[in-house]
């Protein structure tokens, strides 16, 4: 999959070439030690100049750098009950919300682009409080590289990392969430592999690759907050900004997952949409929820007057009824309504693991005379 590529992105043939041409490179990963614990209001630069002179920092280098001493640095700090206030401020959009035993867990798009879970916010290793990451990675970014620039004497990149989880991939890995001074996408279309074939959608992430190896030797455990990843041939070739990397708006092929997608479509306001778990649940509870759902009033518009009934036999659903509150036309086409809405909504619960399969009935009016 590929989209647009910005214009300061090395690309084509003489870029896929003479990565060819060049002998293999060793790469090497320096874990920075010597930070200090930062604190807000702290001079980044210079903390990290400090620390990097023993490494004896080279043009093309690239230092990989944990946001959350950012977010200290500026001290983007909430208080502990205001956790779930500062996720619902950071969200561009909803994309899912999941439920783990007690904790929903808000899936969102960020302002720089990326979808995380929980915005991003975090408290580990932040004993004052959860942190926020910065609005605009990129701009932060950009400053850490023109000051240790300066600083140092010599052009390295920076990147930006945070953790975070990949979708249809379990785990987590370190992502490049801000970027200054590195080629962060690498076209090589129009280039050859190794047999001659002509490359022609491979277009590379290099900065989540510089990324994830940088976490090889920094963690939160170890109080390492940054690395030197030096040695990758073309790394700082080129200035692509983090924001590039993100595939959404248009470029989005998965907006919103299954379940939420049937939602949305069946009108279902954001705020009234029930929260899934995490873990696997059991085709009862599933069912249940999509007659819930069904019966949510769309948004401007009065609940459907229709009487719904399910049929159980040795403590499984295996049918459900659903009734007209009269005998006059507007509860039929009312309870018809109901009736395609319970079908789809059970369509949705079926998509990611199948249900039994559940007729659905449409009886006759109740007669006057029951009433």
């Amino acid at each position: 999959m590929t989209g647009p590529i910005p214009s300061g992105t090395p690309h084509g043939a003489g870029a896929a070439s003479s990565r060819a041409s060049a002998s293999p490179a060793a790469v090497q990963v320096l874990p920075v030690t010597g930070v200090p614990e930062v604190g807000a209001g702290d001079d980044l630069v210079a903390l990290l100049a400090g620390a990097l002179a023993p490494l004896a920092p080279r043009a093309g280098d690239v230092l990989c750098v944990s946001t959350k001493i950012i977010s200290k640095a500026q001290d983007l700090r909430v208080a502990p009950e205001q956790r779930e206030e500062a996720i619902r401020a950071a969200a561009v959009r909803v994309v899912a919300r999941r439920l783990h035993t007690r904790q929903v867990t808000s899936v969102v798009q960020i302002p720089s682009g990326p979808v995380m879970a929980a915005a991003g916010v975090d408290s580990s290793n932040a004993p004052a409080g959860p942190l926020l990451l910065p609005e605009d990675p990129d701009a932060c970014a950009r400053e850490l590289h023109e000051g240790l620039t300066a600083a140092l004497g010599v052009p390295i990149g920076v990147l930006l990392t945070d953790t975070s989880s990949r979708i249809w991939r379990m785990g987590v890995t370190d992502f490049a969430l801000g970027a200054a001074g590195v080629a962060a996408l690498e076209d090589l279309r129009g280039g050859r592999d190794a047999d001659g074939r002509e490359l022609k959608v491979t277009v590379r992430n290099l900065a989540d690759e510089l990324a994830a190896a940088a976490d090889l030797v920094k963690g939160k455990a170890d109080a390492i907050p940054a690395a030197l990843v030096r040695g990758v041939p073309g790394a700082t070739a080129a200035d692509v900004p983090a924001r590039e990397l993100s595939r959404t708006g248009e470029d989005d092929w998965f907006r919103r997952p299954s379940l939420e997608s049937v939602w949305q479509a069946l009108g279902i306001a954001e705020q009234d949409e029930p929260v899934a778990r995490m873990s696997p649940e059991p085709a009862t509870e599933r069912i249940g929820r999509a007659l819930a759902v069904a019966a949510l009033p769309r948004q401007g518009t009065s609940p459907l007057g229709a009487h719904v009934r399910s049929l159980t036999h040795r403590g499984e659903i295996t049918g459900i009824e659903v009734q007209p509150a009269d005998e006059s036309r507007r509860a039929l086409a009312a309870a018809a309504v109901m009736v395609e809405r319970i079908r789809t909504a059970l369509g949705a619960e079926s998509l990611g693991q199948p249900l039994p399969e559940i007729p659905v009935h449409l009886l006759d009016p109740i007669p006057e005379e029951n009433r």
